[in-house]
């Protein structure tokens, strides 16, 4: 039996071929290839997503995070917009004004913290201690950087936070064998899962798998997809907060997936379905 330390993170690594990297860079969201602007030392490896309506802010945070290397910064200009991103690529950590137009700081933390709960969240806000109170805290932030946050501490928190420590590694665990582990131990539980197609999240309550999302797919649709997957690494976040979109259980689950993977079927489109 398997036990899994609360509040923990546990990844299970499938070894996979390195994929070509750009050099770090600041970029904004376009449709065109992600490039880096200036090479240097660092590989990105990983994202940190900005969510700031305020131009001043976003030319500090261009200027100043340009020594963050190994990351790729990507700015969006409200909460809308971070999800949006969210929803069609990995984010290693979020970083977030609270007054914003469209979708401010509140709601965008929520969601994260509901949708994405592997993405720790930092706050950087003109609003006063009086007036949040907390609040983003409770949501599910990590900390709170008052305007015009010290850039050098702003960095060292990102880094901090994506160098978190893991529970540990489960080596030759399939997929398919770690849901049939959660459903023995009647876990509450998201799943990260990594692949060269990219990153798609499996929710589990209760040991039951209760929902999937991978870019614009949602439910069984994406459940099977992820489980078509090859070479993935998983990541366990202990905590589910999604509702439930299907009933379907984890055995017919496994053997619907594994009947469309074994005869090259198009995921078919189940949208409807629960």
């Amino acid at each position: 039996m398997i036990r899994f330390l609360r509040n923990t993170t546990t990844s299970i690594r499938v070894p996979v071929s390195p994929l070509p990297l750009p050099y770090g860079t600041i970029t904004r969201p376009q449709p065109s290839a992600e490039t880096c602007s200036r090479p240097v030392i660092a590989a990105c490896t990983r994202t940190v997503l900005i969510a700031e309506d305020d131009l001043a802010t976003q030319r500090l945070l261009e200027r100043g995070l340009k020594g963050l290397n190994g990351f790729k910064v990507v700015l969006v200009s409200n909460g809308q917009e971070a999800l949006d991103h969210l929803e069609k690529h990995p984010v290693d950590v979020l970083v977030t004004d609270l007054q914003m137009p469209v979708m401010d700081g509140y709601h965008l933390i929520g969601e994260v913290a509901s949708r994405f709960p592997h993405i720790p969240i930092l706050v950087v806000t003109g609003t006063s201690p009086e007036d949040h109170c907390f609040r983003p805290v409770h949501l599910g932030a990590l900390l709170i950087f008052a305007k015009p946050p010290r850039l050098t501490s702003l960095i060292e928190e990102i880094q901090a936070a994506v160098e978190r420590p893991r529970d540990g590694e489960i080596r030759g665990l399939s997929l398919q064998s770690l849901l049939q582990v959660l459903t023995w131990e009647r876990k509450d539980c998201t799943l990260i899962v990594r692949s060269k197609g990219g990153s798609g999240l499996l929710y589990v309550r209760d040991g039951h798998l209760i929902h999937g999302a991978i870019r614009d797919r949602q439910g069984l649709q994406a459940i099977y997809e992820i489980l078509g997957w090859e070479d993935i690494h998983v990541e366990l976040v202990n905590v589910c907060k999604v509702e439930a979109s299907i009933s379907t259980s984890l055995p017919e689950i496994l053997l619907e997936a594994a009947v469309i993977r074994d005869q090259g079927q198009e995921v078919p489109d189940l949208s409807h379905a629960v």
